[in-house]
């Protein structure tokens, strides 16, 4: 029975680990651990065999890692192709450059970026699991209390405009930062430009991507 136990366990756990992208590989191996343990707590509790419970855990653990990871890969992947996406600690982080979004000083959105939010949106709109922030975010040029208002504004108009074409999604809520979260140094222009930003921090509700994409 162990041994029967043993090969399953390791077929899941080969078969999310070759699931499309790096993060679900990390994902499932992630699931794996945590199940395990859980299952070896679970099965000392009950009486049973810690080693038949770690392996039950797993199974359940790795698919689940495996499922979540994938979410992520696949919705990084659709956004790639629409601004800077990076992945993050349990989910993946958006960039839009504020000069494409925004004139100097102003929190009204261009047409341009009008067009790249829409085409976000058609992307995000596929997964309504996502709980999203979205971060606003300046460089250091003008008052901090300025640069505060400012990356709120330019966030919030970010987050009617999305909202306003039909975002469907599990939570979003959006915030900003004024000049305090800076990515490289105020001493040119070139990295104060990077500095102007909004970002879409996005994770998602487990429980749900688990129940609904099975």
């Amino acid at each position: 029975m162990k041994k029967v136990l043993v090969l399953m366990f390791c077929a899941v756990l080969v078969s999310a680990c070759t699931t499309p992208g790096k993060k679900t590989a990390i994902g499932a191996g992630a699931g794996a651990a945590v199940g395990a343990v859980a299952g070896a707590v679970i099965t000392h509790n009950t009486g049973g065999k810690s080693t038949e419970g770690a392996i039950y855990g797993a199974l359940a653990g790795a698919a689940a890692g495996g499922l979540i990871g994938n979410y992520y890969d696949k919705q990084a992947k659709e956004l790639a192709k629409i601004a800077d996406v990076k992945k993050i600690d349990n989910g993946i982080e958006v960039t839009l450059k504020n000069d494409i979004l925004f004139t100097t000083g102003s929190a009204e959105l261009s047409a341009s970026a009008k067009q790249t939010l829409t085409d976000m949106n058609k992307v995000l709109k596929k997964y309504p699991e996502n709980i999203i922030q979205i971060q606003g975010h300046t460089d250091s040029t003008g008052s901090a209390s300025f640069n505060q208002t400012l990356s709120e504004k330019r966030a919030k108009a970010v987050y009617d405009f999305v909202l306003a074409n039909g975002l469907n999604t599990y939570k979003l809520t959006y915030i900003g930062f004024g000049s305090t979260q800076p990515v490289a140094s105020n001493d040119t222009e070139e990295n104060k430009a990077k500095n102007r930003r909004v970002e879409l921090k996005i994770t998602a509700n487990k429980k749900l991507v688990e129940q609904n994409r099975q």
